[in-house]
């Protein structure tokens, strides 16, 4: 085929590429413009600076995408090595460089977003959205051999290679309405979740789609053969049979059919941002999730096509005018149509078309006092099972509140050079925004002499406007205007009083927000932390406005009574956490150690409060009683560890030495506490005492009846003078004696003054003696009245021997040299 008919048929196809529409699109450089209103497309979670916000019909926010998924005007206009600007069609032109850049299939697609309708406003910590949007959203699919055939033509050499594989030629293109209502709120200062409900108002959808389809040209004719569906749904007529009417899609003249919903459907927007950190925000969305319904004014078309076109042989190669080539081709697609061998009728069943679903990952860093940001934006697109991700390099600029600058960067499908600007822009109630993606620096000349007039370097253009009028600003979007808030700096989410100040409830100078301790008592007052928790100094559980002991010790944590001092449970004075003897009695208050234990000063095991002897000695440890005392078995008076003599008599007890053995103090052989004369040695025999001698005996036996009174009287009579004088020389001649002078008598006369008269006649006889020269110490004289009768009272021999002087004989002390 001649270069002519190549040339037109590229040059279609190039428009095509140009005009049509594909992957639905979204300003990537709106995610850095923070202060536009129309921001929560993007993200529902965002919110805007103002309290109350209205966009304009048309002008309220309007964006524009179309371009392509492969190509720029780069890949086809270009100076050659000489500086002349050509095309990829030029003699010099690299048409297999082009054709190379033709993904398989190139995919062509636009999306208009028109606002109509869009409010949105806050309350409380909440900000509520409407929205009422018309979407125009389309793709085209074109394969590459349909490229190859407009750059090539036939083959005449080589027959093998005019077959053209067209099987990826697809469209798809809808036009809708979305009424969405949209809510956000602020969890806390660092998340906030958002979510928008959409019902989807369809007006009308057109799909085709060939699961296998290519053409065969020679220089005599052109074969269409594949297999496909058409789809609409919208107000046209269809021909209800194709074999045999003539085919033709005609709209609807009635105005009214138009604003019937040929489809209805839902989709949901949710997002939600995150601060980890004061001056990173990360966020996440998933929008316009959702299906259309398509059921009114719905025809399909099922088929198989088998055409040959032999009108290519009519026109001479070099007669081929722009006009021809176009009226060959469509006469051949629709002669085509109408000679399916298979097409049935025309059906009108219901078909249901997913959204373009759009993921959206963001991550901003701010400084400056967030009038300096820098972040990227990552956009992933999800059209009838096509992926299309995008990744948005950007930096924002906000000198002040009322203007917001913002820059991007984008790789567009591993495509470069695709620069972005925003500018958002307030002046009272008005505020403008304005954005674009892949703005293009670069400009080429069609022809030589033509000035540079056409974008250059990039795949599509991405645009959008809004003018809307704002009220109430707020910064920080606490719900209290900027002229009001006195805190303009508050963090998201924070509850505020009417001065935009974070709410205090407890009134403890730690905003709620911040407040662990939401109930701090007023007592507690600047002693809290800066998480408004009383302060507890010394960790002890304790805070310090309740603490009376502010410096307890580690060691004494859990251990501390409601004030904060260590327990001391039994009251010993040693706390509990140095307790060793938790158990102390009350009797031993005072008399414990720096352990809380009882005392024991003489180590006798004993405590002090118990022990009654607190200066036990060593020697005694093991031999003490329950009183800490030395133990004395024996009862002797010498504790065992002293007594060598450990059984000691009951009767000896007060009788042993300082060894615990028996005394013997005269040393006659008779313990003491069997010597009747412990003082003077004596005999066994005698009871220890000296032996008095037979004569003394004898004389003191003669005394008892042979000294005599005057009856009655305590006279003595002359003839008792001898024996008295007798017993006088043997006292003076054993000095050792000692003598009890006793007197006697019987029982006649009155008791009491027989008692006397015994007193008076024993002292009567003392007194000879003193006279006699006995010392007068040596002797005492007692009366004993009747009270110790010798003999029976009864006769007078016996009343006669009861009455008597007896003399009874002990013995002084004598020093042994």
């Amino acid at each position: 085929m001649k270069t002519r008919l190549k040339y037109l048929t590229s040059v279609v196809l190039l428009g095509i590429m140009a005009c049509v529409s594909a992957n639905a699109q979204q300003v990537n450089t709106l995610y850095f413009l923070d202060n536009a209103p129309m921001r929560h497309y993007l993200n529902p979670a965002y919110q805007p600076y103002s309290n109350v916000y209205i966009s304009l019909p048309v002008i309220g926010y309007t964006s524009l995408w179309a371009g392509n998924n492969s190509i720029t005007l780069k890949d086809a206009i270009y100076k050659d090595a000489a500086g002349q600007t050509i095309t990829f069609l030029h003699p010099n032109g690299d048409k297999a460089a082009f054709l190379d850049r033709i993904k398989n299939p190139l995919s062509v697609n636009t999306e208009i977003q028109l606002n109509l309708l869009s409010l949105g406003w806050r309350w409380k910590d909440a900000y509520w959205h409407v929205t009422l949007t018309e979407k125009v959203e389309g793709t085209v699919a074109l394969p590459q051999d349909l490229f190859r055939f407009g750059l090539y033509g036939m083959d005449l050499s080589d027959m093998s290679r005019n077959t053209f594989d067209l099987s990826k030629l697809n469209m798809d293109a809808s036009v809708y309405t979305e009424l969405g209502v949209g809510y956000s709120r602020f969890i806390n200062d660092q998340w906030t979740v958002g979510g928008k409900l959409k019902f989807l108002y369809g007006s009308a959808n057109m799909s085709a789609k060939f699961n296998d389809l290519s053409v065969t040209t020679t220089d005599e004719l052109w074969r269409l053969q594949g297999t496909g569906a058409l789809r609409i749904a919208a107000p046209v007529t269809v021909p209800n049979d194709v074999l045999n009417d003539e085919f033709s899609i005609t709209p609807s003249s009635n105005i009214l059919d138009w604003v019937k919903p040929a489809g209805l459907g839902g989709a949901i927007d949710l997002g939600a941002t995150y601060k980890p950190i004061d001056m990173l925000t990360l966020s996440l969305a998933v929008t316009d999730l959702g299906f259309i319904r398509w059921r009114q004014n719905v025809s399909t078309v099922d088929g198989s096509i088998d055409y040959t076109y032999t009108g290519v042989g009519e026109y001479s190669y070099d007669e081929v005018t722009a006009q021809h080539f176009m009226d060959t081709v469509t006469n051949f697609i629709v002669n085509g149509l109408k000679s399916a061998s298979t097409v049935g009728e025309t059906k009108h069943d219901a078909y249901t078309l997913m959204t373009t679903a759009k993921l959206n990952f963001g991550a901003e860093v701010n400084f400056w006092d967030n009038r300096v940001g820098v972040g990227v934006h990552s956009r992933t697109s999800f059209a009838r099972k096509k992926v299309y991700e995008e990744v948005t390099l950007g930096a924002n600029f906000r000198p002040y509140e009322w203007v917001n600058l913002a820059a991007s960067y984008s790789f567009v499908n591993g495509r470069f050079s695709t620069i972005g600007a925003a500018l958002g822009l307030r002046g009272g109630p008005l505020q403008l925004t304005l954005m674009a993606d892949y703005i293009p620096f670069t400009y080429a000349a069609v022809s030589q002499n033509s000035s540079p007039s056409i974008p250059y370097n990039v795949k599509g253009v991405n645009l959008g406007v809004g003018i809307s009028l704002v009220f109430g600003h707020d910064k920080d979007r606490d719900g209290v205007v900027n002229r009001k808030d006195l805190c303009p700096e508050t963090p998201r989410g924070v509850v505020v009083d009417e001065v935009g100040c974070p709410v205090d409830t407890d009134k403890d100078g730690v905003p709620d927000y911040l407040d662990e301790c939401p109930d701090t008592p007023a007592e507690a007052y600047g002693m809290v932390d800066e998480k408004g928790c009383p302060i507890d100094t010394d960790g002890d559980g304790v805070p310090d406005y309740i603490d009376r002991c502010p410096d307890t010790p580690e060691a004494a944590y859990g251990l501390v009574d409601e004030f904060g001092c260590p327990l001391d449970t039994d009251e010993d004075g040693v706390p509990d956490y140095l307790d060793e003897c938790p158990d102390t009695p009350r009797e031993a208050y005072g008399m414990v150690d720096e352990k809380g234990c009882p005392l024991d000063t003489d180590g006798d095991s004993v405590p002090d409060y118990l022990d009654r002897c607190p200066d036990t000695p060593a020697e005694a440890y093991g031999q003490v009683d329950e009183f800490g005392c030395p133990k004395d078995d024996d009862n002797d008076g010498v504790p065992n560890y002293l007594d060598k003599c450990p059984d000691t008599k009951p009767e000896a007890v007060r009788f042993v030495d300082d060894c615990g053995c028996d005394l013997d103090s005269d040393g006659d052989s008779v313990p003491d506490y069997m010597d009747e004369c412990p003082k003077t040695p004596g005999t066994v025999e005698n009871k220890g005492c000296p032996e008095v001698k037979k004569e003394v005996r004898t004389l003191f036996t003669k005394a008892l009846q042979g000294i005599q009174f005057e009856t009655g009287k305590a006279v003595i009579k002359r003839s008792s003078y001898t024996i008295l004088r007798q017993i006088a020389k043997v006292l003076k001649e054993n000095p050792t004696y000692l003598v009890e002078i006793q007197g006697h008598t019987d029982n006649v006369g009155n008791d009491e003054l027989n008692m006397t008269l015994s007193e008076k006649r024993a002292n009567a006889v003392r007194d000879f003696l003193i006279k006699e020269g006995v010392d007068a110490n040596r002797m005492t004289a007692k009366g004993y009245g009747e009270t110790m009768p010798v003999a029976s009272n009864k006769t007078s021999s016996g009343r006669a021997k009861n009455r008597r002087v007896e003399f009874i004989v002990s013995f002084e002390e004598v020093t042994y040299e």
